[in-house]
């Protein structure tokens, strides 16, 4: 199977079976970037109802631009991740103030913005502008590492790989349909040839696929093992929780209790339900660090704090 025949089957498939998501209706520039930051990390299906919500209230970058950062904060309340609400929030006032609200549709451009990487650079000119850009994230990764060279992903790529499977991605990418073939395979990815347990007796591809005769080989759901980040975090209740979780909670407490005066020990419990003295320092550097990111404002006077959002 040649280059274009891999992406006509995909495309032939995603027109069967494509799902259906509001961003996709109406992939203006600022409804793709809202999306793109929203699906990092979180679940589809709540990003759906997220993205509802958080445009009604921000209907364009500018709106969001003008908006407090409190305002922002509070509107992504349920999502987890909080700091991604803070680099979308600078990111609309770095494109009113350098580019008069028009989202650049170069990747170098936009690559220099606050929350943007290769990745949502690349996502935002194939999604939103329907250029020929690779937008390379861990479904597209995947595919075209089991098709083309018959291997899972595992350890990271380095830099020499990666630009191997740009240029291959690129290649693959039809006239004038960059944008239908990336939607095709985020749904792919996602349906078909999943990290655990992939579809590959029922792909279409799989004539075709290196991968396939490795599937055989093994048992379904024992194909392969990735490495697991190992993140920092303390015991609550006898199980290992991310600090990730306990800033979402810290966070989640200062919006439902902005501007009271509380005591250390109070937060504590309140994010923590097994939370002892001896946990004050760890709580405090939490906070600390939020406030130095932005999230919020802290103010502590004796055993008090005073939260606010940022």
């Amino acid at each position: 199977m040649n280059l274009s025949d891999f992406s006509l089957k995909i495309l032939e498939w995603y027109g069967q079976n494509k799902r259906e998501l509001p961003w996709r209706h109406n992939p203006t520039p600022y409804y793709v970037l809202v999306s793109e930051i929203m699906l990092q990390q979180t679940q589809v299906s709540r990003v759906i109802e997220k993205f509802a919500e958080f445009t009604a209230r921000f209907p364009t970058v500018q709106d969001l631009a003008k908006a407090s950062t409190s305002d922002v904060i509070h509107a992504w309340s349920g999502m987890g991740y909080n700091r991604r609400a803070l680099l979308l929030h600078k990111f609309a006032q770095e494109v009113m103030e350098k580019y008069a609200g028009i989202i650049p549709e170069n990747p170098e451009q936009l690559i220099e913005l606050p929350g943007i990487g290769p990745y949502a650079a690349g996502s935002i000119a194939a999604f939103a502008f329907n250029q020929p850009t690779p937008a390379i994230d861990v479904n597209v990764r995947r595919i075209y590492l089991r098709f083309f060279q018959g291997k899972d992903q595992g350890a990271p790529l380095g830099k020499k790989e990666e630009r191997k499977l740009y240029q291959l991605v690129k290649t693959t990418i039809p006239p004038h349909r960059s944008r239908d073939l990336h939607n095709a395979l985020m749904d792919f990815g996602s349906v078909v040839c999943m990290r655990n347990n992939p579809s590959c007796s029922a792909c279409l591809l799989k004539s075709s696929c290196q991968f396939f005769p490795l599937y055989q080989n093994h048992k379904e759901g024992v194909l392969f093992v990735t490495e697991k980040k190992i993140e920092k975090g303390v015991y609550e209740m006898g199980k290992f929780i991310p600090n990730r979780i306990f800033r979402g909670r810290i966070v989640e407490f200062v919006r439902q209790n902005e501007g009271k005066k509380v005591t250390v020990e109070e937060l504590g419990k309140w994010i923590k339900e097994d939370y002892t003295s001896k946990e004050r320092e760890w709580l405090l550097r939490l906070v600390e660090k939020l406030a130095k990111e932005g999230m919020i404002h802290l103010k502590t006077e004796n055993d008090f704090v005073f939260l606010s959002l940022g």
